[in-house]
């Protein structure tokens, strides 16, 4: 069988995509006019396609045009042979929520409504339901092709470091990724002769064409010399293949390497998290005031009074308790927050304590129930926090753990939760010890990391069980 080339998979979902779009927008006209005109017999011959054609091509051009400038811009057809399926899933998602938003705008600038009713919104359910079971065909087509040992690439490994074995029986065992071990080089199989690189008597370039290989592998902190690692990344790259390295360092999974240039000089940065992303950044914000406005109007607007009702009658003083915290970037706010103390020890800077005699009786059933976080919604829509994030501490026990927690201030790449990752696993109320601090920071750390949607949406979910039921582990 003919081997397929990664391009040909890019090519073949690009295709399937514009075809849908193409057949399916021609398909809901021709049924929309069916239904206000109903000629049958009119609609299905040939010159009512033409028709059509001619009075809407120029509106499917913008459609057209606009679908490929966002799927360059998300880099939506531009995948690794081990992408996993959910990152194919998550680009598609937004290009298809991105296109949803030209092609309603497109169509509110024209004169007449493109499609009338509710036959736009079907066809948008349409592209994304089909782009889906596209994807997932095609996804698992060529990973079953890489199990049974086709369509895979072959991949050079030069010198040896700690990690290199590790790497080489990934390869091994993982052969859904794609990649074929294809030969280890070490320092004693390459060799200088009329400066050419020379492996076994065969120029370095010429074995990489001849073999094939297609991406090779360096491993950092090996026993090469400089100056023929250099000469192994420039020869690659004269015949456009990529090199990657492997670290001699395990890293411990809470970051990335990612690239960035200075000028033409190559900087890693060690940082790079799914909300340092502005379109993921500005879809949470989106969420964050929709949900936040949602609340004021149907929640918020009868519960807040009864609420402060209840807390003014347990014991008379200030309804809301605030009180500086670290956001985004370590940066102070205002955290608005139901008083649930006794007036005398509201402004206490005591840790608090399980069975803390400080709070009041009411105060310990909001407490228990999540409420006392309510007037936070309004610290959500002045953009100091989000719904879903790591809860904010106060300064003072930032600076005393960012000292003693490896990675705690990364805590602070993204805003500060009404709840978050850490409450619904159970990990919050009183810091007994500081494994208690280690358990929540390790699962804030995962949530910055792993954020996504969906993520969102499973936290949300469980925080309104917790609501409902009571959490036993609120102080």
């Amino acid at each position: 069988m003919k081997k397929l080339r990664k391009r040909k998979f890019y090519f073949l979902q690009q295709m399937i995509d514009i075809s849908v779009l193409i057949i399916f927008f021609f398909i809901f006209l021709k049924i929309q006019y069916l239904s206000f005109d109903q000629e049958v017999n009119y609609l299905l011959n040939t010159q009512s396609l033409i028709n059509l054609i001619r009075s809407h091509y120029k509106i499917l051009f913008l459609f057209l045009l606009s679908w490929f400038m966002i799927s360059n811009n998300i880099q939506l057809y531009s995948t690794k042979r081990n992408t996993k399926f959910v990152v194919l899933l998550r680009k598609f998602f937004f290009q298809i929520l991105l296109f949803s938003i030209v092609f309603f705008a497109i169509s509110g600038l024209n004169k007449t409504d493109i499609f009338i009713g509710n036959i736009g919104f079907i066809y948008v359910k349409i592209l994304f339901i089909l782009g889906v079971i596209s994807r997932l065909g095609i996804f698992y087509y060529f990973k079953n092709l890489h199990r049974n040992g086709q369509n895979l690439a072959n991949v050079l490994i030069i010198d040896e470091n700690n990690n290199t074995q590790n790497f080489i029986n990934v390869l091994s065992d993982r052969k859904d990724l794609g990649i074929k071990f294809f030969k280890q080089l070490k320092k004693e199989d390459l060799v200088f002769e009329n400066r050419n690189l020379m492996i076994n008597g065969l120029e370095f370039n010429l074995f990489l064409l001849e073999n094939r290989i297609k991406k090779v592998f360096v491993s950092q902190k090996g026993e090469l010399e400089p100056v023929i690692m250099n000469r192994i990344a420039r020869l690659s790259e004269a015949n456009l293949i990529p090199v990657s390295y492997i670290p001699d360092s395990i890293y411990n999974g809470l970051t990335e390497l990612k690239v960035t240039y200075i000028d033409t000089l190559p900087i890693f940065e060690v940082k790079r998290f799914p909300l340092d992303l502005s379109i993921n950044r500005v879809v949470k914000r989106m969420i964050d005031l929709l949900l936040a406005v949602l609340c004021l109007i149907f929640v918020l607007s009868w519960l807040f009074p009864i609420l402060a009702l209840l807390i003014y009658y347990d014991n008379k003083g200030p309804i809301f308790f605030v009180q500086q915290r670290n956001g985004l970037n370590g940066n102070k706010f205002n955290c608005i927050k139901f008083r649930t103390m006794f007036v005398s020890n509201v402004y206490s800077t005591k840790i608090t304590e399980r069975n803390d005699p400080r709070v009041t009786k009411f105060g310990k059933f909001l407490r228990q129930n999540s409420l006392d976080e309510l007037p936070q919604i309004i610290n959500v829509l002045k953009g100091d926090m989000s719904f879903i994030g790591p809860r904010p501490q106060m300064p003072t026990e930032d600076y005393h753990y960012r000292e003693i927690i490896n990675r705690y201030n990364i805590r602070h790449y993204v805003k500060p939760g009404i709840t978050g990752l850490s409450q619904v696993k159970g990990h919050r109320g009183a810091i007994d010890s500081i494994v208690d601090m280690e358990k929540r920071v390790r699962t804030d750390i995962y949530y910055v990391r792993n954020w996504s949607l969906l993520l969102d949406v499973q936290i949300l979910y469980q925080t309104l069980m917790l609501v409902i039921k009571g959490d036993e582990n609120a102080i």
